[in-house]
């Protein structure tokens, strides 16, 4: 009820970058809020709680949208994929940036061992990229290696897919966790004063990991979009058939990020 009545949903409709200070100031609370609850598991809980704190004010959104298409029905059918889902991408990429920004800055400004603990399911799967690239570098050619990033990967896209699925704001999870991850791994040059270095050290997950992560960002917005077809539109009408459609190809888009970013992470 407070964000709600801070940032109403109308006034983030007609103005979107409201979401950018939105998500900003929830992902700082919910970090802090985490760390003081789940010391240990602040990094997981977070975006969680994030996820939880959005809840009724995207619902709130989702709602206005709803209103506005059901008097254009007609017009929907007539526009392009971009036309048709630019206001869902554009608050989707507005809270993620959120996110990234404040993840960013806490990640600078807290004492070392407080973010050591407050983000440490980030570090460790950071960690984890690092391993997995510095053993593709030692098997560049090979084909099995490959075949288990793909798999990986995929495993990943599909479980972003089907949360934003079943669950409509599920995306906002994944959106917070991926901008965490991204957020902690910048700041950890600077904090380390590894600026200069910061090219030469990144070669091991540059440029696989923001294929990876575009993948994983297409297939929770392709689960949020059906998402919302399955509650706005009548089961298999034209509406309904557009927005399928339009959630096959982002998927199909995801996949392709997938494939792309497992050669570049093995022969690149």
């Amino acid at each position: 009820m407070v964000l709600e009545s801070l940032f109403p949903a109308k006034d983030i409709v007609n103005k979107p970058i409201d979401m950018l200070i939105l998500s900003f100031i929830v992902a700082i609370a919910c970090v802090f809020i985490s760390y003081f609850i789940f010391p240990s598991y602040a990094g997981i809980i977070a975006p969680l709680l994030v996820t939880v704190a959005m809840t009724p004010v995207v619902y709130r959104i989702f709602s206005i949208e709803e209103e506005v298409e059901r008097d254009e029905a007609e017009k929907k059918l007539t526009l392009t994929f971009f036309q048709r889902h630019r206001e869902t991408i554009l608050l989707f990429s507005l809270f993620f940036i959120g996110n990234f920004l404040a993840i960013f800055l806490l990640a600078l400004v807290l004492p070392q061992e407080v973010a050591t603990s407050a983000f440490s399911q980030q570090i460790a799967e950071i960690k984890l990229i690092k391993s997995v690239s510095a053993s593709a570098t030692g098997s560049a050619t090979s084909d099995a290696f490959f075949a288990i990033i793909t798999m990986n990967n995929l495993k990943v896209m599909i479980f972003s897919f089907l949360i934003s699925l079943f669950i409509v704001t599920g995306s906002f999870f994944i959106l917070s966790w991926n901008a965490s991850i991204i957020a902690i791994y910048l700041a950890s040059f600077i904090r380390q004063g590894y600026i200069d270095d910061f090219f030469s050290r990144s070669l091991g997950i540059l440029p696989h990991a923001p294929v990876e992560m575009l993948a994983y960002f297409l297939a929770g917005i392709a689960g949020g979009i059906l998402s919302l077809g399955l509650v706005r539109e009548k089961l298999w009408s034209p509406e309904f058939r557009l927005i399928l459609r339009d959630s096959v190809l982002l998927m199909g888009l995801s996949i392709a990020a997938v494939f792309a970013g497992a050669v570049l992470e093995v022969w690149a």
